[in-house]
């Protein structure tokens, strides 16, 4: 890279955030996006941007490992955090178009098991609830934290379903449950750990299993998986945190948590982008269909307009430059991704790194936060160009 590179690639030494008072960024785009990453402390950053189905940028920066001095490339896999929810929603959404699952009946029926709101027993619980955050279950992180494990996890979606959402389970406690089901929109990653045990039920298959079959294979995916089991480790980007105090950055352990269909996928800017121009074309890519028309407009539908104006089936809304995008943004440790198509437009834009941005940003530290929303506007603003340059061009 140039002037916004990482300094040393070899030890991480004096890379990271540069004095913000050193000028304004470059005019032309990949300065703009180093400068930003050296701004913010992101060691690696894969960008692309998409229109009437094809990729018209993309964007490599940086390193998927800083010490090897391994550079970012299409393939690199990148911790994507909730972005994970997109192919969770596949698996469930297809049970539910071959008439597997009910979106809107108690979930019971599917489980083979009671799962009820401890402080509401006789309110259903449905999967449309759990896929739009209005379950009533909600995020205990120091119980999420127990079933976070240093490579994959040691225990499977059944167990810690029982463990974490049913009352004496190993990981229960009352935090795990909020207001009653159906009245409001509590973001929360365990209900879509759920979900997919719901649809390991649906399809009689492991969930692993059943998102290789339904939505990776499909899709012509090169490179993501759930567990590190089920990826190339030649490929991992590592995770990073920026130390200012040590002045580099530091890699963190590849973990997975248990609740790994809500934010453990490893995803690659090249599969990503597959998705991405499957959804823009109504769910099918290179004549193979991954979702009917009908279920992908129902993912960018509001669902409950009530309890909230950003929630669609599983996608979930958000405003860069002013203008909507919907999809999904991820936020991990060591890891913050935006996968989203423009809601106006054939078209979408994403953003891969493996810096902790996000996660940083809610500690006080909003450096790196900053640039990712500086890149994703001025992204924003070369994908209007594109949009508009494509107008011109059309017959």
């Amino acid at each position: 890279l140039g002037d916004g590179s990482v300094a040393d690639a070899t030890t991480g030494r004096d890379a990271g955030p540069r004095d913000v008072d050193a000028g304004p960024p470059p005019e032309d785009l990949d300065g703009f996006v180093e400068w930003q990453m050296a701004r913010g402390g992101l060691p690696g950053l894969a960008t692309a941007l998409i229109v009437d189905g094809e990729v018209v940028h993309e964007g490599l920066y940086g390193y998927a490992d800083v010490e090897a001095g391994r550079a970012v490339d299409a393939h690199t896999l990148f911790a994507v955090a909730s972005v994970s929810k997109l192919f969770t929603g596949i698996v469930a959404l297809r049970a539910w178009e071959e008439g597997r699952l009910d979106l809107d009946a108690d979930v019971g029926e599917t489980l083979g098991f009671a799962l009820r709101h401890p402080d509401h027993p006789t309110a259903p619980i449905t999967a449309r609830m759990l896929l739009t955050h209005t379950s009533g279950l909600r995020d205990n992180w120091p119980m999420l934290g127990q079933t976070t494990y240093e490579g994959d996890p040691e225990i499977d979606l059944e167990t810690f379903t029982r463990g974490y959402a049913l009352e004496g389970g190993e990981w229960f406690a009352g935090p795990n449950w909020g207001a009653a089901p159906g009245t409001a929109h509590d973001y929360c990653n365990g209900a879509f750990a759920v979900a997919a045990h719901l649809s390991e039920a649906a399809w009689g298959e492991g969930f692993r299993a059943a998102s290789e079959r339904l939505a990776f294979e499909p899709l012509g995916f090169e490179d993501t998986g759930w567990w590190l089991a089920d990826v190339d480790a030649g490929k991992l980007a590592v995770p990073y945190t920026w130390n200012a105090a040590r002045g580099s950055f530091v890699p963190l352990e590849q973990t997975t948590p248990a609740h790994y269909p809500a934010g453990g996928l490893r995803a690659s800017l090249h599969d990503l982008e597959r998705w991405a121009r499957a959804m823009l074309r109504g769910g099918e890519l290179d004549g193979v269909r991954v979702l009917e028309a009908e279920t992908v407009e129902a993912m960018r539908t509001l669902q409950v307009p009530d309890l909230s104006t950003r929630q669609g089936l599983v996608m979930r809304y958000e405003g860069i430059g002013g203008h909507g995008y919907v999809g999904h943004s991820g936020a991990g440790i060591g890891g913050s991704a935006n996968v989203l198509l423009r809601s106006d437009a054939d078209a979408a834009l994403i953003v891969l790194s493996n810096g902790d941005a996000y996660i940083r940003a809610r500690l006080g530290f909003t450096e790196g936060r900053d640039a990712m929303d500086a890149i994703l506007e001025r992204l924003d603003t070369e994908l209007e160009a594109e949009l508009e340059a494509a107008l011109t061009t059309e017959p």
